[in-house]
């Protein structure tokens, strides 16, 4: 059974003249005679009866008029979201990111695509940067917000850089300091250099320690933690040095990971990129 024999059978129906299908389908009524003929062949019975020159649908002709109705919208409607989701107008994307990023950035990029393509499902992971570098391998996410590694299967995309900070505890010997450098540094028990893949470490536990005061860490500015303002301090390391948030992809075709990616860098302005 092929669509074209249903459309011919649906106009034939509408019309129940065969030469006014035809005109209609812009083909010749032989060759709309013909696929009835093989169509009503595959099916087994007879799909019109022919009565003082009128057609008529025969009771398996009314049976199988149902059928090609919703069979004709099913197949419309499946063109219909195939179109939408080449055109970047339906589908789903996975979308990984840094635990404790800054908020402000994740929101404006995920917002603004949301704004742009409504009818395409985000689905949102927050996670290590390891694990982030483990899903989009796996691909079990499409990109993420994270950290280069030296990793050559993954590409890169900066995003926006921001200084890194020195967190402490206010009763630390440091924490009336307006800048910390390499030499006052002492106990650090974190340092976001040293681990780019930002390795299984709770960072709210991080918080706890530092609050209490464990020791130092070195940390983006975005990380901060509201929740521990009134027990840690945020200083600024000097000389001052620059990590950035990248967009993280691998080398897998996604047309909504394509559209993700322009939404994102056009939410960033080049200047916020190189602050």
């Amino acid at each position: 059974m092929k669509i074209r024999q249903i459309e011919y059978f649906l106009e034939v129906e509408k019309t129940l003249n065969i030469t006014k299908a035809a005109q209609n389908m812009y083909v010749s009524q032989t060759a709309v005679t013909k696929q009835l003929q093989l169509l009503e062949e595959e099916l087994g019975f007879a799909l019109f009866s022919r009565e003082s020159m009128r057609l008529r649908l025969t009771e398996g002709g009314t049976f199988f008029k149902k059928e090609a109705f919703g069979f004709m919208h099913q197949y419309h409607l499946m063109q219909q979201n195939i179109s939408a989701y080449r055109y970047g107008k339906a589908g789903c994307i996975n979308i990984g990111f840094v635990k404790n990023l800054d908020a402000k950035l994740l929101l404006s990029c995920i917002s603004h695509f949301r704004n742009q393509y409504p009818e395409i499902e985000a689905n949102l992971y927050g996670q290590s940067n390891r694990r982030l570098h483990q899903n989009i391998q796996n691909g079990s996410l499409d990109i993420g917000f994270g950290f280069a590694a030296e990793n050559s299967r993954f590409h890169y995309r900066p995003l926006k850089s921001y200084p890194l900070v020195v967190l402490t505890s206010t009763k630390n010997r440091l924490a009336k300091k307006e800048e910390i450098t390499e030499q006052d540094l002492t106990h650090v028990i974190f340092d976001i250099r040293n681990d780019p893949q930002n390795g299984p470490i709770d960072f709210e536990g991080l918080l706890v320690k530092l609050a209490c005061g464990y020791g130092t860490a070195i940390v983006h500015q975005f990380a901060e933690g509201n929740r521990f303002r009134d027990s840690l301090v945020s200083i600024p390391l000097a000389p001052c040095q620059e990590k950035s948030v990248c967009l993280i992809y691998d080398d897998r075709h996604s047309r909504a990971r394509e559209l993700f990616m322009d939404v994102c860098m056009s939410v960033i302005s080049p200047a916020e990129r190189e602050v």
